[in-house]
């Protein structure tokens, strides 16, 4: 348990490298035959089980401190049976499902409790539909799952999108792997759709053609990750300015820019290129609606941002943060709860809705509960800058799954008021 500081967020900060593109690039110059290097890569929790995890199919990959080592290509595991504990990582289990499939060997892909209840189905069958041969090793369409690799066969796959847009991707990067590729196609409405341009994106550089090559990446700046100082700014009446963000970023969560300034925030960027300076000021003073299925990261960053906001607010397209490493619909709730603001789940007209609706009374310090997630962590961080001192965390460590070092930069940016 930690005590978590309160006062007002000001200084500078280079937000870390995308979780997102470092785990797709990480697959797609693994795929390739030769040296490979990605700039500016996370390294967190869910980046270190994939490049390990493809390691142990034929890849090496080398961490450095500012960039990483990939040489390829994947071979698989022929032999005996190899077993995978992706532990609580959702993207890797995701993408390494299908890259098992394409890689000779016969694997067992597993993971933590957690892991055991999100969905894998729709990604299962689709795999199947081409030949791949998976089998539930538990309930059906979850891990623990075993593959029979090198089955899965070349040609059109239909997927649902209105899941995962990981199950998408996932296909997407293990076309290469595949001879005569995969012609991905989606059904229903894409959830998450950008991220899936993310990926098309990464097998530009490493798969022009469909054909693997090594390549040189420069990882931006995570968007998810920026969020969280961005609220905090406007929570607390502060001042940051964030290096690495792209002002034309195609990453999901740069929509909380838009969102930010629609609650008040007064955002504004100073120089251009690699070396353009996001600066936040102000205050967050009025409610807002916003769609939040496109950015389900952002969700929880919104939620503390809005709490304590003039007006109320309504987050729509909810009902995935269910999914995700917690139940971050029921965890929203509970954080608001604590830090007294109020908030409830409504059903709306075919969708659930997140209703925030201000202080219930005078900010008292809380006891906050991480719910064993990273964002759940770094929204109570946010809360806790405009509550009383004395508010307090029960599992920092959460927030090495997508960014280790926030607490020392988040410190470094909070004052006394």
């Amino acid at each position: 348990m930690i005590t978590l500081p309160s006062g007002r967020l000001a200084g500078r900060l280079r937000v870390p490298g995308s979780k997102s593109l470092t785990n797709r690039a990480l697959v797609a110059a693994s795929l390739a035959a030769g040296r490979s290097e990605l700039v500016c890569p996370l390294d967190c929790d869910d980046t270190r089980v994939l490049a390990e995890a493809l390691g142990r199919l034929g890849a090496e990959v080398r961490r450095g401190d500012r960039s990483w080592i990939v040489e390829g290509p994947l071979t698989g595991a022929p032999g005996r049976e190899r077993t995978i504990d992706v532990g609580p990582a959702g993207t890797p289990a995701r993408l390494l499902l299908a890259l098992t499939a394409a890689l000779p060997g016969r694997f067992v892909l597993d993971g933590s409790p957690r892991m055991k209840e999100r969905p894998m189905g729709p990604l299962v069958e689709a795999l199947a539909s081409r030949g791949a041969r998976i089998e539930p090793l538990g309930r059906e369409g979850f891990l623990p799952l075993r593959i029979e690799g090198g089955t899965l066969g070349a040609g059109s796959v239909s997927i649902r999108s209105d899941v995962s847009s990981q199950f998408v991707s996932a296909l997407l990067l293990a076309s290469p792997a595949v001879a005569g590729g995969l012609d991905v196609r989606t059904e229903g409405r894409a959830a998450s759709g950008s991220y899936v341009e993310l990926t098309r994106q990464v097998l530009a550089v490493f798969a022009p053609e469909g054909r693997p090559r090594p390549a040189r990446y420069v990882v931006p700046a995570d968007d998810s990750a920026a969020c969280f100082p961005i609220a905090g700014a406007l929570v607390s009446r502060g001042r940051v300015e964030l290096e690495g963000l792209d002002p034309d970023s195609a990453q999901p969560d740069a929509v909380f820019r838009r969102w930010a300034a629609s609650a008040g925030g007064a955002l504004r960027w100073e120089g251009s290129g690699e070396g353009a300076v996001l600066v936040v000021e102000g205050a967050a003073r009025r409610g807002l609606d916003a769609d939040v299925d496109p950015a389900p990261d952002a969700a929880l960053p919104l939620a503390a941002l809005v709490a304590f906001a003039g007006g109320a607010s309504r987050l729509r397209g909810v009902a995935r943060l269910r999914e995700k490493e917690s139940d971050r619909l029921a965890a929203a709730e509970d954080l608001l709860a604590r830090a007294g603001a109020e908030a409830r789940v409504e059903a709306g007209p075919g969708e659930e809705g997140l209703l925030v609706d201000g202080p219930r009374g005078r900010p008292v310090r809380a006891d906050f509960r991480a719910w064993g997630d990273h964002r759940v962590a770094m929204a109570a961080a946010v809360l806790a800058l405009s509550l009383p001192e004395g508010s307090t965390l029960d599992d920092p460590g959460v927030v090495s799954k997508s960014y280790p070092s926030f607490w020392s930069d988040w410190r470094s940016l909070v004052s006394t008021r």
